[in-house]
């Protein structure tokens, strides 16, 4: 019978606690060593598109091989997190081996307690409980913008941006990317700048994950909004005003910055249309969580 990589990595999860040198008593492991292959890793830092401005986190980074190869190609800053002592070891010395010790940090401890919220971008080899359960504070700590890749699990419901198959003898491998997407939902209130004037708006939007949905109130006239897309704190979307005079259809193009929207508006006619501004703000009782 032919069992799958990933359902091994389970099996293993349960039948092999860890035994640590000097341990009395087996150290407790939410996932088992299983090291990602050179070319998984690779494909991992290409889709990030990870590079020096960066600040990596690899959460349970066993030999420390996704912040080493981060530091040395990429020119990354990387900090690995593991419970196991044995790990953390194994990764400082060869991160002293690949002379990166200047730009990586290896931190002996439970990835649920750390503290990861300045990474630009955070990679996982974890198992699909374990994603689940850091979900929300993946979406809630890092900032938009920032990219996770995850090897071989998704996290359920949160549909990622990107997806790469790498098969191998053994094993087709995933790669599953996202982007953290900004919390848009809620009322927003503000003003749009036209030929005849500043007119007021109420914006009003629901989100799952990335996936957002409308209305905006313009004129006293509620119209649903079209072809929305979320991308970091980068809000696009598209509203139909058939024979209304000034614009009758309007490209919202803004940046989301905590409880302020502002950007510019311009006609469906193209780029070389006419563009002008737009800002709102958001009533903070209003929002609401975005992993539901």
């Amino acid at each position: 019978m032919k069992i799958s990589y990933s359902r091994w990595l389970l099996v293993l999860c349960f039948v092999f606690p860890c035994i640590t040198a000097g341990q009395d008593t087996p150290l407790h492991l939410d996932v088992p060593y299983v090291p990602t292959p050179e070319e998984v890793v690779e494909v991992m830092l290409d889709i990030t598109h990870v590079n020096e401005n960066d600040i990596l986190y690899d959460l349970g980074c066993g030999d420390g091989r996704i912040v080493i190869t981060a530091a040395k190609e990429k020119g990354a800053r990387g900090v690995g997190i593991d419970i196991n002592p044995k790990r953390i070891e194994e990764s400082i010395k060869n991160a002293e081996k690949a002379n990166v010790m200047d730009r990586v940090q290896f931190i002996e401890g439970d990835l649920f307690l750390a503290d990861f919220s300045e990474a630009t971008v955070l990679t996982m080899y974890l198992l699909p409980a374990v994603n689940i359960r850091l979900r929300p504070r993946l979406l809630r700590e890092l900032m938009p913008g920032s990219r996770i890749v995850s090897h071989d699990f998704s996290m359920n419901e949160w549909e990622p941006d990107s997806t790469i198959k790498i098969p191998n003898d053994f094993h087709t491998h995933s790669v599953y990317f996202w982007i953290i997407p900004a919390n848009v939902t809620g009322k927003w209130e503000g003003d749009i700048s036209l030929e005849s004037g500043d007119v007021y708006f109420i914006l009003e939007l629901i989100q799952q994950f990335q996936e957002v949905a409308g209305t905006i109130t313009i004129d006293n006239s509620k119209m649903s909004i079209r072809e929305v897309a979320l991308a970091g704190d980068r809000l696009q979307f598209r509203v139909e005003r058939t024979g209304q005079g000034d614009l009758d259809t309007i490209i919202f193009d803004g940046k989301v910055n905590g409880n302020t929207l502002s950007g510019i508006i311009r006609s469906e006619s193209g780029s070389s249309g006419p563009t002008r501004e737009w800002t709102a703000n958001r009533d903070p009782s209003t929002i609401s969580s975005i992993d539901q």
